[in-house]
């Protein structure tokens, strides 16, 4: 029985030198949360081609980037033709003139890019680096932060004429998060794993204001947990990104 107890006490001593010599690395998840998804996404360059296709006939565009800088296509398959939408260095230098601030040819921050008229004639937004103020009214007290400024121009690709839409009003978007019903009258989203849904004129209050207290939100769900979520879930999200999105 000594013999016993001699051997097992021989082998827990050599496994306690043996875990002192070789410690457990702990995990670097800070590093690894640098390399997810969506921070790659930042570092790589386009891998495949998004057509938007034209309302008036089978042409497509698309915007691609390189290391040499990001370009705008429009395609007919018809004709079997690819060719740039404008010159970039031609548009730069216009935008540069209309708003006295420099934008470089390589990286225009063209946004909300579509086709008017008759599809010869696109619309597009550009934020300058240029800042203003801009105050948040549904906020108490009222919230004044600054932004870059936006200029919005339409662009005739025939005549290459570029022309700021001085007193364009942006309209409202519909925010990703809201399904709305056939008659309008219902809306429903996700929040927290489950499905919720809110009548019309609590859904306008939502828009004006999110964090209004007097929103009246009702459960339709009650049983969806983190990966098994009845709202999609954020691709590429980490555990530091979910925390800081929780409601």
């Amino acid at each position: 029985m000594r013999k016993i107890v001699l051997v097992l006490c021989i082998l827990m001593s050599s496994y306690q030198l043996s875990a002192q010599k070789n410690p457990v690395a702990k995990g670097n998840y800070q590093l690894a949360a640098r390399f997810s998804p969506t921070k790659l996404n930042k570092l790589v360059f386009s891998t495949a081609v998004d057509p938007h296709w034209l309302k008036k006939s089978d042409r497509f565009w698309y915007t691609y980037e390189t290391p040499a800088g990001r370009k705008w296509y429009i395609v007919d398959p018809a004709k079997a033709s690819k060719q740039e939408m404008f010159d970039n260095a031609k548009l730069a230098s216009m935008l540069t003139m209309m708003v006295k601030d420099p934008f470089d040819a390589q990286h225009m921050s063209i946004e909300n890019l579509k086709f008017i008229k008759d599809e010869n004639t696109i619309q597009f937004e550009i934020k300058s680096s240029v800042e203003i103020e801009k105050k948040d009214s549904t906020k108490k007290p009222p919230v004044t932060t600054k932004e870059k400024k936006t200029y919005y121009f339409e662009y005739n690709l025939l005549t290459s004429a570029l022309t700021e839409l001085k007193e364009y009003e942006k309209p409202k978007t519909r925010p990703i998060w809201a399904s709305i019903s056939p008659d309008r009258k219902t809306v429903i989203f996700s929040k927290n794993n489950n499905l919720y849904w809110m009548d019309s004129a609590n859904y306008v209050k939502a828009l004006k204001n999110d964090e209004d207290s007097t929103i009246v939100e009702n459960k339709l769900t009650t049983d969806g947990v983190d990966y098994y979520s009845f709202g999609g879930e954020g691709f590429g999200d980490t555990t530091v990104d979910k925390e800081k999105n929780k409601n």
